[in-house]
């Protein structure tokens, strides 16, 4: 879609101020020792009664990673078309000159977190040199391919916030293009000049890679590759946010990352340019507008299925310093410091020579110790004492599944495995050690060439398993904290309930140790996305139907967080076998409760510690006859054989954590077995729904945000913040922020975020 955008270009935009109305709008952000299993029920009980009413906050604040998440929800998206207004030019254009450096321009709007319209000037820089040489001929099938590439690329990023909070009214701004801004020269003037909330990113790949595919046509209609490589990337930035009148943040990352991948890929031929008849005139433009639409249309059309593996380990150095831009000193230590063009390039190289040093098993103090040493470096180059100095070491595996249909859908889906080491010179040198498990879920609908992606669901889970360890090398017992992200674009008011459900499924379930569920525990989804009345008619036949119509809703959001304490953790651990039994068959009733309400009491736990019953007694509880048939997995028995294996497993999963030989191996143990890599497959919310039963409400802490951008007449949106169970002994707030707060100040940042 991009591409083609490209061809309009100016013209384009002065054609919509002309036609446009100034309306538009699109979603923003306002921005130790525990008790036993054995405490009685009674006091549970008493507890959630106690803490079950959430309560709401309207001034609710949302996570860079929530901002990250909305953002890719959003892209690519029909959405308002003043939005999509956007100036690009290529390399062989004159603005890619702009203060010496090279690439592709690029302008576009975007919103910010307080509502306000954002201007983004991007220019992309790349230097690579590539070789490939095919080294192998098979019959019939293409070359087997070997490359090494080497890629220096980066490009300036420049975010200011406009006065509008309406595309519309900033059009006339986006075709200023003698205002286009960069972060070069990084001069102490311009420096002081930004306006406040204004960012300059510097990103920067210093890329050193290996491949090797081999692929072929079969009966000249899919395109089937084999592929594997490795990569080497050196990935260091500098961002500088100024916040208000007084303050300058200057953020220096360095990432270090080493990956290798095997990958699969099966395609439709996509069709040749000459086949789609586009524009026949015989000149520059038409040979341009061919190769775009072409692209954009096989884009869509080809039908795609691919699977990737891969594996990744890296270190990452952060340091953060407060400047004062009205301070001439710091603003000239700062300039020097940048050495006002690629010199940051340099600077780089200088920090990351005592970054080799960093190693993932380090002790607390030793990392402690390089940390000083890399802040002090950079704190004497910029007259300056760091505000914030750390690292990240950290290695997992991710694998991925693509599906495109043409037009119709396209579904992602990935699933990975991780482990942070987090340290700063904060609380003495603390480390933070996360065990990560996550599932992306991307779906779309409707994918129309040159219009945008019409229906999108995407979902994020996220299990962390988190310990602490401070600078004498004691770890604390595991903090268990689950993170999922749900929103949508075009779906129904049925789809927009669901989406709170996958928050209410595990709510309900809190405290209640096998006793039913508490309803008063769950977010009011009918409130929020209100259902029609029911109405009535008749078919062909006069017959009576009652029917609940539907309605659809432009765009939502949801972010559920919970956490269990370390107490709470340990009373899962050590429940007995019995409550576990009790709580799964409790979260099963949702499915089977015509079967679980009437044999409950006849399921034991064995001497091998399995889940046991009399089949006899069973089918006589049940009425069965023996002689009955009945389709595949409709007998009951079937059913009941099911639920004991599984109940069995669970026990068992909970059993290996338990057993794991220490504190680091605890945790990984757990973080696989709460995401599914266990014997039951009880994953993310489905496992949360079980042991969640277990612990006491004070020892969980729950927390639930949601945004509506509904666009339906008669109905408000939301942005709230429900907060469930939450109390002063449970330390959520203190350790879900200082988890969330290290991970996002590692993580990539969102395109408005520095």
């Amino acid at each position: 879609m991009r591409s083609t955008k490209s061809l309009v270009s100016v013209s384009a935009v002065l054609l919509l101020l002309a036609v446009l109305p100034a309306t538009a709008s699109a979603l923003g952000f306002d921005g130790g020792g525990g008790a036993s299993f054995s405490d009685s029920v009674n006091a549970l009980k008493e507890e959630s009664k106690s803490l079950k009413t959430p309560t709401v906050s309207t001034g609710a604040s949302v996570s860079s990673e929530l901002a990250h998440f909305w953002e890719d929800l959003k892209k690519d998206t029909v959405d308002d078309i003043c939005k999509s207004a956007e100036l690009k030019l290529n390399k062989d254009g004159k603005l890619v000159k702009v203060l010496g450096l090279g690439g592709e321009f690029n302008r576009y709007m975007r919103k910010l977190p307080n509502e306000k319209v954002a201007l983004v000037d991007e220019v992309k820089v790349s230097l690579s040199a590539a070789l490939g040489n095919e080294v192998l001929q098979l019959p019939n099938v293409q070359g087997l391919g070997v490359s090494l590439t080497g890629v220096l690329e980066g490009k300036s990023l420049v975010v200011r916030p406009l006065e509008s909070d309406r595309y519309c009214k900033e059009l006339d701004t986006l075709i200023k293009l003698y205002q286009v801004k960069t972060i070069l020269p990084a001069k102490a003037g311009r420096i002081a000049e930004m306006q406040n909330g204004e960012i300059w990113k510097f990103p920067l790949t210093l890329r050193i890679g290996f491949g090797a595919s081999v692929g072929g046509a079969i009966n000249e209609v899919l395109n089937v590759t084999l592929s594997a490589g490795k990569t080497k990337e050196t990935k260091p930035s500098v961002t500088l946010y100024r916040m208000d009148d007084n303050n300058l943040r200057l953020r220096l990352r360095i990432d270090r990352v080493e990956a290798r991948s095997v990958g699969f890929s099966a395609s439709t031929i996509e069709i040749p340019m000459a086949d789609i008849g586009l524009i026949n005139a015989e000149n520059i433009l038409a040979d341009l507008v061919n190769k775009a639409w072409a692209k954009e249309i096989n884009k869509y059309v080809a039908l795609k299925l691919s699977y990737g593996h891969s594996s990744f380990s890296g270190k990452k150095l952060l340091l953060e310093f407060m400047l004062n831009p009205n301070n001439p000193e710091q603003m000239a230590a700062l300039e020097k410091f940048l050495a006002g063009d690629f010199g940051i390039v340099k600077r780089f190289i200088e920090l990351g020579l005592r970054f080799n040093n960093f190693s993932e098993n380090d002790e607390s103090a030793g990392g402690l110790g390089e940390i000083e040493g890399a802040a002090g470096q950079a704190g004497q180059a910029v007259d300056a004492e760091s505000s914030y100095a750390g690292s990240n070491i950290y290695h997992g595996h991710s694998d991925n599944i693509n599906i495109q249909i043409p037009v119709l859908h396209t579904h992602n889906n990935t699933w990975s495995s991780s482990y942070n080491r987090y340290q700063s010179l904060d609380k003495e040198g603390e480390t933070l050690h996360v065990q990560q498990q996550t599932r992306v879920n991307n779906s779309s609908s409707l994918n129309i060439p040159f219009v945008g992606t019409v229906m999108k669901y995407d979902s994020q889970k996220n299990v962390y398993v988190v310990n602490k360890e401070g600078t004498g090398g004691q770890a604390t017992r595991p903090v268990l904290m689950y993170q999922q992200y749900e929103g949508f674009v075009k779906q129904g008011d049925g789809t927009a309930r669901y989406m709170l459900e996958k928050a209410n499924s595990v709510l309900r379930y809190v405290g209640m140790n096998g006793d039913g569920t508490d309803e008063s525990n769950v977010l009011p989804s009918a409130n929020i996305f209100p259902p029609l009345p029911e109405e009535e008619s008749t078919d062909p036949d006069g017959n009576s139907l009652t029917g609940r119509p539907s309605k659809c809703y432009k765009s939502a959001v949801m972010s559920f967080k919970l956490l269990i304490n370390e107490r709470g953790v340990q009373e899962i651990l050590f429940a007995p076998a019995q409550a576990i039994l009790k709580a799964y068959m409790n979260m099963m009733r949702a499915a089977d409760a015509l079967i679980i309400d009437k044999i409950m009491d006849l399921f034991t736990i064995n001497k091998k510690g399995e889940v046991a019953y009399d089949s006899l007694a069973v089918s006589k509880r049940l009425g069965l006859d023996p002689s009955e048939r009945y389709d595949s997995g409709a007998n009951p028995l079937d059913i009941v054989a099911t639920l004991a294996y599984t109940a069995t497993q669970v026990i068992r999963d909970i059993a290996s954590v338990k057993e794991a030989s220490d504190w680091k191996s605890q945790s990984e143990k757990l973080a696989k077995v709460a995401a599914g890599g266990s014997k039951s497959g009880l994953k993310y919310e489905d496992f949360l729904k079980v042991v969640v039963q277990l612990v006491r409400p004070g020892n969980v802490s729950a927390e639930v945000y949601v945004h509506t951008d509904k666009r339906v007449k008669g109905e408000a949106d939301v942005t709230q913040n429900y907060q469930f169970f939450n109390n002063r002994d449970n330390s959520f707030d203190g350790t879900i922020a200082e988890v969330n707060q290290a991970r996002e100040r590692f993580a990539e940042p969102s395109l408005l975020t520095d």
